[in-house]
């Protein structure tokens, strides 16, 4: 542990608080003394002062990795801007302190840069909280995920060797607690080495956990719809229509390959989380096979997976000659993928209990399945 601090009594309280918890520490007081003695002798976690009388703590951040690259640092300050915050985290802070901290403040942001040591940190957008939630289930990591929502109290996941063993949301707890958290559409995501003291009130294993949980959620919305549509009333007027009616479209099946469907079946059945599995002439704009395993939220008809191929790999939404495609809805996954020389399409939709990239590794494995089926 290195402290950089140009109070030389805020480092010797630092000192002293951090060498009776155990660990090792020099200090400096600017960063030429802290980059020359770091060059000699390498530390883990350096904990710096932004102002320090001259080069401050970012210039100290932009340096550090020419004398010691391995090590992960912490930024202090009682006057840090908005621009300050970002500009360190773009330089590789773990955490940002503000000045007056408490020693279990000081302790956590030790702990999770210790945690970084094996490991990437910084800002990621687009992941969602299931996606880190298995990340962490399969890295057997120990963390407390925090999830902040605009003007709300922060939410919390926390982990114990991979395992989920208790969530907090509002006065809610447990199993109730995590999938309010789920229901979440969006948020803000940091980690923290798992809090102390956390009291387990889940014992269920990672994956029949997820599963269960999201399978209520599912369930809870359809109900919600549901209830909706029913409660919907209608007034029609009278309507006079002196055109003729259009023709009725053509039978749906006209185009079906039964070899197809039997593979759109085979190959829904061995995915985890597929809700439906179709295969699309694209030149022709039909559905030669298709298989629903079972009703989500959204109902994905046959006519639907057809257009959305066509629009895919040819119509109005592509974007070149596309092969692979992949979109989040609210409530499923999307996969599609172009066989290979041929002019069909596989669609797979799944529910959001999967990661995104275990979703592409099952298609990948399976679609031989329908790939020998093309002329």
């Amino acid at each position: 542990m290195f402290i950089v601090d140009d109070d030389s009594q805020i480092r010797s309280a630092l000192t002293r608080e951090l060498e009776g918890r155990g660990f090792e520490v020099a200090s400096a007081g600017s960063v030429h003394s802290a980059l020359a003695a770091l060059a000699k002798h390498p530390t883990d976690v350096v904990l710096t002062d932004l102002r320090l009388g001259g080069p401050d703590g970012l210039d100290l951040l932009k340096l550090l990795p020419s004398v010691s690259r391995r090590t992960r640092t912490i930024l202090m300050s009682a006057h840090a801007t908005a621009r300050d915050h970002q500009l360190a985290t773009e330089l590789g802070a773990v955490d940002i302190l503000l000045k007056p901290f408490s020693s279990a403040e000081l302790l956590r942001s030790i702990q999770k840069a210790i945690d970084c040591e094996t490991g990437f940190q910084g800002s990621v957008h687009g992941l969602s909280l299931v996606d880190m939630a298995q990340m962490f289930h399969l890295s057997q990591r120990s963390v407390t995920i925090v999830i902040t929502h605009a003007d709300q109290p922060p939410s919390k996941i926390h982990f114990r060797h991979g395992e989920i063993i208790d969530a907090e949301h509002g006065s809610a707890s447990g199993c109730s607690a995590l999938r309010a958290i789920l229901a979440s559409s969006s948020g803000t995501l940091h980690t923290t080495s798992l809090e102390e003291g956390v009291v387990p009130t889940i014992d269920a294993p990672f994956d029949q956990l997820l599963l269960a949980s999201l399978t209520q959620l599912d369930e809870e919305l359809h109900e919600s719809r549901r209830a909706e549509a029913a409660q919907t009333v209608f007034e029609l007027d009278a309507v006079v229509d002196d055109e003729p009616s259009s023709p009725p479209p053509a039978a749906p099946d006209a185009a079906r390959v039964p070899a197809v469907d039997a593979a759109c079946r085979r190959f829904s059945e061995s995915v985890d989380g597929a809700l439906a599995c179709a295969v699309v002439d694209l030149a022709r704009g039909v559905l030669l096979g298709h298989h629903q395993r079972r009703h989500g939220p959204v109902p994905l008809t046959e006519a639907a997976l057809a257009a959305a191929g066509v629009d895919l790999f040819g119509g109005r939404l592509a974007l070149g000659r596309l092969q692979e495609v992949q979109l989040t809805a609210g409530e499923h996954y999307i996969f599609a993928k172009r066989l290979a020389g041929r002019d069909w399409a596989l669609i797979l939709c799944t529910d959001r209990s999967i990661s995104i990239g275990l979703g592409w590794a099952q298609l990948r494995a399976q679609i031989g399945l329908v790939e020998a089926l093309a002329p």
